[in-house]
């Protein structure tokens, strides 16, 4: 790809009304398909960079994916993702990164003469694949934050069945705290007293 074409693409990308959106990335996409570049896919979590794979299949099938990785581990990129990326030689390296972790990400690349054409959309990776909405302003949810959510929704349904047995069990004491010969002798008052007010009154009809 000339480079300024790539250029001219990144600009659209750093549009603040285009930047981070998953149409941002479709137009790259059909721009290299129309111009036969082979596409590595590099950012985003497995479960983002795997989905992308597949939309883009299906959206944009004419799209040749050199390979993908995702980004989802601190700090540089280390040895043996470099060598993926290298050997899949991909004529464009579309990347979903944050800025600061883009430009070393360049540098390590330069370093490793890695000469793809590095195109960086990012949060454009889980809003293409998954839909808006998906990530965290637009930024997809690495695992870490994923398995933080699940333990947090499990420690809710614990604390929902506590405090449902802590509730019967208040029940069954309040409950026990009144002697069934209590309600029973109440019982037995209350048919008592009935009975009277019933014998008075056939009383007084005879009487008159």
């Amino acid at each position: 790809m000339q480079s300024s074409i790539v250029h001219g693409r990144v600009d659209r990308c750093a549009d603040p009304e285009r930047a981070g959106g998953g149409g941002a990335l479709s137009d790259l996409l059909r721009d290299c398909a129309e111009r036969n570049r082979r596409v590595f896919l590099f950012g985003g979590d497995s479960r983002t960079i795997y989905a992308l794979r597949g939309r883009i299949a299906s959206a944009i099938p004419a799209v040749r994916i050199a390979g993908i990785c995702d980004a989802d581990f601190a700090g540089p990129i280390d040895r043996a993702v470099l060598d993926h990326i290298a050997a899949a030689d991909a004529d464009v390296i579309i990347t979903d990164l944050p800025e600061a972790r883009f430009r070393l990400f360049c540098a390590q690349c330069t370093a490793m003469g890695i000469y793809g054409k590095r195109i960086n959309v990012p949060g454009s990776f889980a809003d293409f694949a998954l839909g808006a909405g998906q990530g965290v302003l637009g930024l997809s949810v690495p695992a870490r934050l994923r398995r933080l959510g699940v333990a947090a929704k499990a420690g809710l349904r614990f604390a929902r069945i506590i405090l449902g047995q802590s509730l019967r069990q208040s029940q069954a004491a309040r409950a026990a705290a009144v002697p069934p010969d209590a309600v029973a002798g109440a019982d037995r008052r209350a048919l008592s007293a009935r009975w009277k007010r019933l014998s008075g009154s056939e009383r007084s009809g005879t009487g008159s």
